[in-house]
């Protein structure tokens, strides 16, 4: 006698590209368009550990964590991307006075409350192999937190564009 065994297939077969993406980021449009890499921050959920006079057994806790967004971007010759994030974080911090952040306000000319202006959603979009759109994770009240520094230097042999790093936090993220 034979035995047949009935298994279920995956409704799509095709594994996912790492290089297929695009990252938009509404107060960071020059950012958008050389971004090189971005990452899909980690989530975690915490436990809580219950005793019993047998065994500890775990319960599911109720805060979510999420990890930093961390993106990586060509700076363009200019260096408007990389000062676009630059002045966010400045207006943010106002290291001078406290006009840097009205400064940041005032160009911020969407129709937002003056707590959203310190924020920005953003959106990676994942690709598929013909560069359609399959997939699509809204990152909700982004801020910059860090912005790494440029090194220049005249010892290199072939051009080597520079590079940017900057990591994001934000509130939540959830697919869309």
């Amino acid at each position: 006698m034979t035995t047949i065994i009935n298994s279920s297939y995956p409704s799509s077969i095709n594994p996912l590209s790492p290089n297929g993406f695009m990252l938009n980021i509404l107060k960071l449009p020059d950012v958008s368009y050389f971004c090189q890499q971005a990452n899909l921050p980690s989530i975690s959920l915490g436990e809580i550990d219950q005793y019993t006079p047998l065994s500890v057994a775990g319960i599911p806790g109720e805060m979510l964590e999420y990890t930093k967004l961390d993106i990586q971007f060509l700076i363009d010759e200019q260096m408007n991307n990389y000062k676009s994030i630059f002045n966010w974080m400045t207006g943010l911090g106002f290291p001078e006075n406290n006009t840097q952040y009205s400064s940041m306000l005032a160009l911020d000319n969407k129709n937002r409350t003056e707590l959203s202006k310190n924020y920005s959603d953003g959106t990676l979009s994942v690709l598929s192999a013909t560069n359609n759109v399959i997939e699509q994770i809204s990152f909700i009240d982004l801020f910059p937190i860090s912005l790494d520094s440029l090194v220049f230097q005249s010892t290199n042999n072939d051009v080597q564009y520079m590079v940017g790093h900057a990591t994001f936090r934000y509130s939540y993220y959830k697919f869309i």
